[in-house]
């Protein structure tokens, strides 16, 4: 098995988190985004997306990180990331497809828009995303209530958020009470140390 990705994406560390918490051993080969490696022929060739991460497990090729996380955790039930029950793997469905679609996107552009000179910067661009921001992050300390994780118990909906609320915590953005706590129960997890790492 074999994964292409970047060490400091938060979508490669997700699925470099997933194969840690089921102690699968992989090779990791190295797609450097900051010199344009994922725009390489040889690397198009198995995923013409141009993005990370991409899974290869014999004659599978798999792009997109949450059908990669659906796939590992399906392959490796040992590990318990997703639940046998319907109604809980909906839930957790569900999770899978808010984080890239409705959560990540106002960060990413938060980012961006940091990222510009202050005379080019849209002042109320800025506002508006962080809004979006802290407006998601109400939603997940509703869903999270009083409990540890998002379905009461570690599941691939808690694993696909931490990389990215982390991202949000390091770049010093207010997290609620409720999720800060569950980013700190998140990111004790040795798994998570482990795809911090840089690769071998």
């Amino acid at each position: 098995m074999q994964l292409y990705g970047f060490h400091l994406s938060g979508n490669t560390r997700k699925v470099r988190l997933c194969l840690a918490e089921l102690a699968v051993d992989y090779a990791f080969v190295s797609v450097d985004l900051s010199v344009g490696a994922q725009r390489a022929p040889d690397y198009l060739r198995i995923n013409p997306n141009g993005v990370v991460p991409t899974l290869v497990d014999g004659a599978l090729t798999l792009w997109e990180s949450s059908a990669i996380l659906l796939y590992l955790a399906e392959k490796y039930p040992h590990g318990g990331l997703l639940p046998s029950r319907l109604d809980e793997r909906a839930r957790v469905y569900k999770w899978l497809v808010w984080q890239p679609a409705t959560f990540n996107p106002p960060r990413q552009r938060l980012v961006a828009a940091l990222a510009k000179p202050d005379a080019d910067r849209d002042a109320a661009l800025v506002d508006t995303l962080r809004g979006t921001i802290a407006h998601n992050l109400e939603i997940l300390a509703e869903a999270l209530g009083g409990n540890d994780y998002l379905l009461g118990r570690y599941t691939l909906a808690d694993l696909v958020m931490l990389p990215h609320l982390a991202a949000l915590q390091a770049a010093d953005f207010q997290l609620p009470g409720t999720v800060r706590r569950y980013l700190e129960r998140l990111a004790a997890r040795p798994a998570w140390q482990v795809a911090l790492a840089a690769p071998a």
